[in-house]
This record gives structure tokens, sequence and C-alpha cells, in this order.
């Protein structure tokens, strides 16, 4: 998990002008740790990255992942995408297409890429989605909603799928609070898997 750690750390405190969301979550099955960084620098590249430390209850297991990506735009909001998803089971580098706009209230990222899973020894098919909305109420606070839509397939399968829900309000300070949902999936039948919980977070 320290190689995993690492790297997230090193990229918080390099981003003192880049956007970066931390949440904590707890939940009925287990407590996570999100972290987000996103950073454009004043050329035509851009550099995203998603980490989540996790504790599964029944298990007493630990969990880390790290998913980045560096981003070379080729149109207003279109790119070409180049990444990788690290967690304890495998390494899968990625290249593919980005698609990165912010307009008022919503957000999105969006990376579809060709994977290639170490472990597996085969190539797959990524997709990793990141929305959120957060109109204002009023002069203090906005409502706050975030869905993470993260999937993997080999070329024959599906491999496992991961929807992270937060909604909730932001206050004028981007404190964030309020409830939540991890839901996964797993293996060409969708076994399912659900959570619910609560969250705080905050952007700086």
């Amino acid at each position: 998990m320290k190689k995993i750690v690492f790297p997230v750390a090193f990229l918080f405190s390099y981003g003192a002008t880049a956007q970066i969301s931390v949440q904590g979550y707890a939940g009925i099955k287990e407590t996570e740790v999100l972290g987000i960084f996103d950073k454009d620098f004043k050329t035509k590249w851009n550099y995203f990255a998603s980490g989540t430390v996790s504790y599964e209850y029944e298990s007493k297991k630990w969990n880390a992942e790290l998913y980045q990506n560096l981003n070379y735009y080729i149109g207003r909001n279109w790119g070409i995408s180049g990444g990788v998803h690290v967690s304890a089971e495998d390494v899968m580098p990625s290249l593919g297409f980005s698609f990165i706009k912010e307009k008022g209230d919503f957000g999105i990222n969006l990376y579809p890429a060709l994977t290639y899973s170490f472990d597996g020894k085969e190539m797959g098919f990524g997709l990793y989605t990141l929305m959120e909305y957060t109109p204002r109420i009023n002069e203090r606070f906005s409502l706050y909603s975030m869905l993470i839509i993260d999937s993997d397939f080999s070329l024959k399968e599906h491999q496992m799928s991961n929807q992270v829900i937060r909604l909730g309000i932001e206050t004028q300070k981007k404190m964030q609070f309020g409830i939540g949902s991890t839901v996964s999936q797993t293996g060409n039948n969708f076994e399912t898997t659900i959570d619910f919980g609560i969250f705080i977070g905050k952007k700086f």
C-alpha cells in the first residue's frame, strides 16, 4: 500500500495551484478516504489523479488504489490520454482519450481507454468518469452532488465496476457534507454489493 499512498501524498503537496478535493466516508461496510487532484498547466497539458484508501470492517483489510492520467488537448475539450491504474492486485497502464469540461456549476472528466493488465496478461477496456454538479441554493450554501463511474473490461468479459455517489451540501468555504453510497459489480454476472454512509469533504 505504501507504493500507492506515497505518490498521492507527493501530488497533493505539489498541487498548491491545482484543484484538490479530499473526502472522508464512513459507511455500513467500510471507511474510505478519497482524494482528487486536477491540474491544468498553462500549455495544452492536464494532469488528473484519483486515489482512495479504504478499510473493510468484516475482512479487517486495508485497500488502496491510484488512478492517474496525463492528458494532451487536441481540441477544446478533447485530448489524448495516457495513464496507469495501480492497486494491490494489479498494475494497468492505459492509452485513450479524455474529455474535460467545466461549465457553470457542472464539471465532467471522462477517460475511455485501452488497458493492459500485468496480472491477467491481457488487453482490455477501461472507463473512468467523474461528474460534479453544485448549483447554488443561497449565498451561503450550494447543493453538492458527485458521481464516479469506474469500469474495467477484458476483451472477453466484464471484470469490475464501481460507482461512488455523493449528495449533500457545499458551504461558501468549499466544505462538503451529506450522504453517500458505493456500489460495486464483479464478473459477467455483475454480482453487486452496496454500501451506504455519510461523508465530509473539502475542496482546496
